[in-house]
């Protein structure tokens, strides 16, 4: 009975357990391939309404935020030549200029939502 504690020590370890095959490359480049396809897909579905939408109102947008800087920088000017000592001249023209600005940003989201991938 000694022997056979003796050669059940022996054994390895490695014997036991079952060896696993690597993942072939070629199927982790097909389920990689698989999910950037389904990937695009949901960006191609929520990119092209948002950008739809953002088109069809690019007038209104372009001419409201436009009218809103020119505006406020006429006002701006026009206060501190005529108005009150104690006009904010550069807060208001800040503002202005920020009309601008987010017109400046829409037009850049309008051309990344309708760059081609």
């Amino acid at each position: 009975m000694g022997g056979w504690r003796w050669a059940l020590a022996d054994v390895s370890a490695s014997n036991f357990i079952a060896p696993v095959e690597p993942e072939s490359p070629a199927a982790s480049d097909l389920i990689r391939g698989v999910l950037w396809g389904i990937l695009w897909l949901i960006w191609q579905c929520v990119r092209l309404p948002v950008l739809l939408l953002l088109v069809v109102l690019e007038p209104l947008v372009s001419f409201v935020l436009s009218a809103a800087a020119l505006l406020g920088v006429l006002t701006a000017f026009f206060w501190k030549l005529v108005g009150p000592p104690h006009f904010p001249f550069f807060l208001v023209l800040g503002i202005s200029l920020g009309f601008e600005f987010a017109l400046v940003l829409y037009h850049a989201l309008l051309r990344l939502l309708g760059a081609k991938a």
